[in-house]
């Protein structure tokens, strides 16, 4: 038997709950694709485990008519396999579940769906960032982008920003979970105590997929449950994400939620003080309020730059005080109810340490192709390998097919951008440089009509 999550799947937009918003999004962007290829050819649904954004996708597909061609986290998604199906699929026509010929023109279109994208790029997918981007650049099909982290998938090329529409899904709220927890207890037949629909919802955390797991390792296969039965489902330890902790801190106004939200939160009080400063303006446009805040907020950076003096952590309670109740508290007016960003002293450090890591990365190699150490090939090594791999281009691939460099490496001698035409050009041209040097230690490996293995 399926699990009930896939039994009770929606079917169409219409029967998906809790983010109408998002659906009315999905389905203006599906339309457009009537009057041709839009600008943004894809969109990426954005959003928590549990919010229904696989489901949406495949409900699109169903109520456009359009197939669908899906790849997931379990298929082994790197350049070449990218390629294969999802660009492919991507630039091609079509044909129906019945084996008619769909003509793009006449309106006959499928879904290309690359479910969990921002786990897609791993030390194991070399190249498939750019795949993933020449697919959009290049389709004449739409395309969904399912993402739990935004950010994971859009800082590594620009051009995810130029070519998606960002979708974003909301937690479900537990009245919306209850109403479909009692629907398929319904049709399953199995009488549910309310209390125990209620406690499922409410310790859900807005995830209804694993409301619904919750409800079948309860129900499956009985025809009445007990009250007690919730001892075997327990709570689940999910973390706050940083978004909702700071829409507490910045609009609940209450001090002790504010509190419990940091607390939740699996963040240091160093990196929270961060994302506080950098949203405190957007979110209080009150002068007095902003004021009040920032003290709050200086306050808190006092204690930490203790902490980081003397070793006392036990001051990092009093800092995390200062930055949530403090501030939360500091807001007299209404709020702004500006768009949260992400931290640019944080952005920027992780750009640079990804660029400290290929550094690393490339001396090692260098200096193991050298026998030299890393350091040496670091300080006096790299820098001439740099200078020459800009200028010369038999240089470049031989260096590259010798060091096995991978496309971060390869971007970084560039001085370019991962998905840029030259690094893709130099990838595409050392795999088949490889190709074709691996081919004849094939063939001698194969014996030849007439030969033995003696």
């Amino acid at each position: 038997m399926p699990p009930w999550t896939e039994t009770y799947r929606p079917k169409s937009l219409k029967d998906v709950v809790g983010n109408p918003t998002a659906v009315s999004e999905l389905q203006r962007w599906a339309l457009s694709w009537e009057k041709g290829r839009p600008e943004k050819p894809a969109v990426i649904l954005q959003g928590d485990p549990g919010t229904g954004k696989t489901s949406s996708a495949l409900a699109l597909g169903a109520d456009m008519g359009w197939a669908v061609v899906e790849m997931n986290a379990s298929d082994k998604r790197n350049a070449e396999e990218i390629r294969n199906v999802a660009l492919r699929g991507a630039v091609a026509q079509t044909f129906s579940d019945t084996g008619e010929f769909l003509s793009t023109l006449a309106g006959g279109r499928k879904l290309i769906v690359l479910d969990e994208a921002d786990n897609v790029f791993g030390r194991e997918d070399s190249g498939g960032i750019a795949a993933i981007v020449d697919t959009l650049r290049q389709t004449r099909q739409p395309i969904v982008l399912i993402a739990n982290d935004i950010y994971g998938l859009t800082r590594r090329s620009a051009a995810f920003k130029s070519l998606c529409k960002v979708i974003r899904f909301q937690a479900i709220h537990s009245s919306s979970a209850k109403a479909v927890l009692r629907e398929i207890a319904r049709k399953e037949g199995v009488k549910v105590p309310d209390d125990v629909i209620e406690y499922i919802a409410d310790h859900c955390d807005g995830d209804l997929r694993s409301a619904i797991n919750d409800l079948e390792l309860v129900g499956r296969g009985e025809l009445e449950i007990t009250e007690g039965a919730v001892g075997a489902i327990g709570t689940r330890d999910r973390k706050s994400t940083v978004f909702a902790a700071l829409e507490e801190i910045f609009r609940s106004g209450d001090a002790r939620r504010a509190r419990v939200a940091a607390e939740n939160l699996d963040e240091s009080p160093e990196d929270l003080i961060l994302w506080i400063d950098e949203n405190l303006p957007v979110e209080y446009r009150e002068s007095d309020d902003l004021a009040r805040g920032y003290a709050s907020l200086s306050r808190s950076d006092e204690y930490l730059g203790r902490v980081r003096r003397r070793q006392q952590y036990r001051l990092w309670s009093y800092a995390s005080d200062m930055m949530t109740a403090g501030v939360a508290v500091a807001r007299r007016g209404r709020y702004a109810g500006g768009r949260l960003q992400f931290p640019m002293w944080l952005l920027k450090q992780s750009q640079t340490r990804s660029i400290r890591r290929v550094r690393t990365s490339l001396a090692t190699k260098l200096g193991r192709y050298l026998h030299t150490s890393r350091g040496i090939a670091l300080v006096d090594v790299l820098p001439s390998i740099h200078f020459l791999f800009q200028s010369d281009d038999e240089f470049r691939l031989s260096v590259s097919i010798e060091l096995g460099l991978d496309e971060k490496e390869i971007a970084f001698l560039f001085d370019e951008k991962e998905d840029s035409h030259a690094v893709r050009h130099l990838v595409e041209r050392v795999a088949k440089q490889r190709s074709a040097q691996e081919l004849p230690a094939r063939s001698r490996l194969i014996p030849r009509e007439g030969e033995t293995d003696e």
